[in-house]
């Protein structure tokens, strides 16, 4: 056992997390105090039912996701509801979302339950304990290990995306 404990990859205590299914990076605090990964968004929206990959018929989600402090620095993503949960006894009960993540040359689809307010948050992504055991080891006196492999950006074509404004029409 203690074997197979070794021969995990190491995080440091921050690491840049990539999401190749919306396209974007973020710097994601590594929790393994909590239970669930956790992302800060500023606005969640239900839009409509559909189904996914699987056949399973899916609430859809807008969400507003923070890529930086200030105005403006905000990007909207779609992802399928998963389902609600507690988080603790002041925040109340949450959206979770299931999505493509990938970290350095490592991807797993991975649970992240949905915070409102990012303005109050140092870290918008953290991950937690749920997302990490048995994939990796934590060493907390370094940081920033591992870089995302870029993907090219192709959004899941079972989601509605924003209709594209055409200039030259």
């Amino acid at each position: 056992m203690a074997r197979a404990a070794a021969s995990l990859p190491i995080l440091g205590w921050k690491e840049t997390v990539g999401f190749p299914a919306w396209g974007l990076t973020l710097k994601a605090l590594i929790d393994p105090a909590s239970p669930l990964s956790t992302l800060a968004v500023e606005q969640v929206s239900p839009l409509r039912s559909m189904r996914d990959a699987a056949g399973k018929r899916r609430l859809v989600l807008r969400l507003a996701v923070p890529m930086a402090r200030g105005r403006g620095r905000l990007k909207i993503v779609h992802a399928f509801y998963h389902r609600r949960t507690r988080l603790g006894e002041d925040l109340g009960r949450c959206y979770v979302v299931r999505v493509p993540v990938c970290l350095g040359l490592w991807e797993w689809e991975a649970e992240l339950a949905l915070l409102l307010g990012a303005a109050r948050r140092q870290h918008f992504l953290h991950l937690g304990r749920a997302d990490l055991a048995g994939r990796f080891r934590l060493d907390p006196a370094l940081s920033y290990l591992h870089t995302p492999v870029r993907h090219r950006f192709e959004p899941e074509p079972s989601l509605p995306l924003p209709a594209v404004r055409d200039r030259d029409a």
